[in-house]
């Protein structure tokens, strides 16, 4: 199972679409901006720049970069 960190009506909010769209096994993780919570420690190590969304595919794998994700989740569909 995927774990999408997201926050809603912002970049996340493709991948989602994508994921969704795929019908990949996948959670979502509100990261809530309000809050800051991309700066909190938590969020850091799983991806140092605190930018939203970052796509877990293992526990210590992570995608971090918006283009990444769309890109896997591309391959995800090819092979179903």
């Amino acid at each position: 199972m995927f774990k999408l960190y997201y926050y809603p009506n912002n970049a996340s909010l493709a991948p989602h679409f994508l994921l969704h769209h795929v019908q990949a096994d996948y959670e979502l993780l509100l990261v809530d901006k309000k809050t800051n919570s991309q700066n909190s420690p938590g969020y850091l190590k799983l991806n140092p720049a605190g930018s939203i969304p970052t796509l877990s595919l293992m526990a210590s794998l992570f995608l971090k970069v918006l283009q990444s994700v769309f890109i896997f989740v591309s391959c995800i569909q090819s092979m179903n």
